[in-house]
């Protein structure tokens, strides 16, 4: 099958394309291990200013975590905590016959914003990452999207012109983000209206 003009790449993002993400599933563990109020428990581990250090790998995994325990007398070791942490992720396996059927004609990868346990997660319950070539991910690149200097990364790691890259993400902010740099970037909302997507961008997955 011919190849689209141009198109060398497809990069996906992680969470809510890859994995499904619902934070309340470890908030409500917390919650009951605590007895603190569950929007505390969310604010202290989730909160924008909680996750960004983490995710801009400004801070170590131990440093996070022992300040969530500490900050909420939580009873946990490390490693019990790590396990609740990444419960938040549920492998969403629609979207892993889209990324074998694209595997034996693009370049894949990934661009995340995530934390180092994250990934770990990620990389053991999402098979399909084995088939990615580049990976930007926030917590190693130091910068998060929708910040452009995340996409010149992107960039630089698949050694491609922007407009040969195809970046898939459900966040509208970044993929207006990625968009401005070049690279041609679909939301993803639902798999039928991504498979619309690309065989608009003449990609037919059959």
């Amino acid at each position: 099958m011919a190849l689209p003009p141009g198109i060398s790449h497809v990069i996906f993002d992680l969470g809510q394309v890859l994995t499904l993400v619902d934070e309340s599933v470890a908030v409500r563990v917390v919650s009951a291990r605590t007895g603190r109020a569950e929007n505390e428990v969310n604010t202290a581990m989730f909160s924008p200013e909680r996750k960004l250090p983490l995710e801009s790998g400004s801070q170590t995994w131990r440093e996070y975590s022992e300040m969530i325990r500490s900050e909420l007398d939580l009873d946990m070791n490390d490693n019990e905590f790590r396990s609740v942490f990444t419960s938040v992720l549920t492998p969403y396996e629609p979207m892993f016959d889209i990324v074998r059927a694209l595997a034996p004609r693009f370049k894949l990868g990934c661009c995340s914003n995530t934390s180092g346990a994250h990934w770990d997660e990620i990389r053991a319950s999402v098979p399909v990452t084995d088939l990615f070539g580049p990976k930007v991910l926030s917590f190693e690149v130091g910068s998060l999207k929708p910040d452009q200097r995340i996409y010149r990364d992107l960039i630089n790691a698949c050694a491609a012109e922007p407009g040969q890259i195809v970046f898939i993400d459900d966040s509208q902010k970044n993929t207006e983000s990625a968009i401005a740099t070049g690279i041609q970037a679909l939301q993803f909302t639902t798999i039928q209206k991504l498979e619309s997507d690309l065989q608009e961008l003449g990609i037919n997955l059959e």
